[in-house]
């Protein structure tokens, strides 16, 4: 009968690290020490217990192992050893790498936490996961605007992504619903984020390229950054340095001062007598206009009363 306890002790800690170096699943694991199912699997999910410790560590021990014999073999002169020590390297680093660009995009419910995160005002906490996948999504989004569904979904299918259509068709659904066809972001800024993550994504087909073809691949993707910055355009010619002076302003009640023909009071003065306003205002516009001299006391005055109305 299945045990409800399991406890490690030195020589099922051993065994427990070959099983799983042997790739064998936690359930297998659970029938392998006749313990119940549920027991087994909350002890090997949990970070903090020795049976998950165990399982780690076995599974990395037996890697290194298999790759340290590579690897002297390799030092030794052993052609083989050396091309799948290699092999073993390139597709380690791009598994890593693609990682950071996508996050765990497997895992089909990051978006609705995403999309959780994003409808509660942003006050929560993601895990760096979900904001790595955010920029994924982002990229989608981006290239959309530009190319496309169908150029955009290809794209992701082809080296170095190699998404199946299938998910990245899913992808790109996943992004159009998330961001909002209006934005408020400066078109330039956008370009130079997405062209950075295309940049990026260059960048670690360039350190893992091992054919021709991973560096045709890298070609296209810079090509496609410099498209999105726009370095396929002619710069604007720039302004000289004198346009971006102050310009010099000379205030003058003397128009004849600065050039302009002298205006005539008198008919200033008319042109006002004729306007149907009250006399107040007339008055008003002459002293403006230095054909009646200003009253200082009146217009204090004046000031202090609108102020008070105001």
């Amino acid at each position: 009968m299945e045990s409800l306890t399991f406890t490690l002790d030195d020589e099922r800690a051993v065994e427990l690290e070959r099983l799983s170096a042997l790739g064998f699943t936690h359930e297998e694991m659970a029938k392998y020490f006749d313990v119940d199912k549920r027991v087994f699997i909350e002890k090997a999910l949990d970070v903090n217990s020795d049976v998950y410790y165990h399982i780690e560590r076995g599974k990395l021990v037996s890697l290194a192992r298999e790759q340290m014999a590579l690897l002297e073999g390799a030092e030794k002169g052993n052609i083989t050893a050396g091309q799948q020590l290699r092999t073993i390297r390139r597709d380690r680093g791009w598994e890593t790498s693609k990682l950071d660009i996508f996050g765990g995009f497997e895992d089909k419910r990051l978006i609705e936490k995403i999309q959780d995160y994003i409808q509660s005002g942003s006050v929560n906490q993601i895990s760096k996961e979900e904001a790595i996948y955010i920029d994924a999504l982002t990229l989608f989004n981006s290239m959309s605007r530009k190319y496309g569904r169908r150029n955009t979904i290809a794209f992701f299918t082809r080296p170095p992504f190699n998404l199946k259509y299938a998910r990245a068709s899913e992808m790109y659904d996943e992004a159009i619903n998330l961001f909002h066809t209006d934005r408020s972001v400066e078109k330039k800024a956008i370009r130079n984020m997405f062209a950075e993550n295309i940049q990026e994504a260059a960048r670690i087909v360039r350190e893992n390229a091992a054919t021709a073809r991973d560096w045709e691949v890298y070609g296209d993707l810079m090509m496609k950054a410099s498209k999105l910055l726009e370095l396929d355009k002619e710069e604007p010619p720039k302004l000289p340095a004198e346009a971006y002076q102050k310009p010099i302003r000379v205030y003058s009640l003397e128009t004849d001062k600065i050039g302009l023909p002298s205006i005539s009071r008198q008919l200033v003065a008319s042109q006002i007598e004729e306007l149907e306003i009250p006399e107040r205002d007339k008055i008003r516009l002459k002293q403006d206009a230095m054909i009646l001299p200003i009253n200082l006391e009146e217009k204090l005055h004046e000031l202090e009363e609108e102020g008070k109305g105001e």
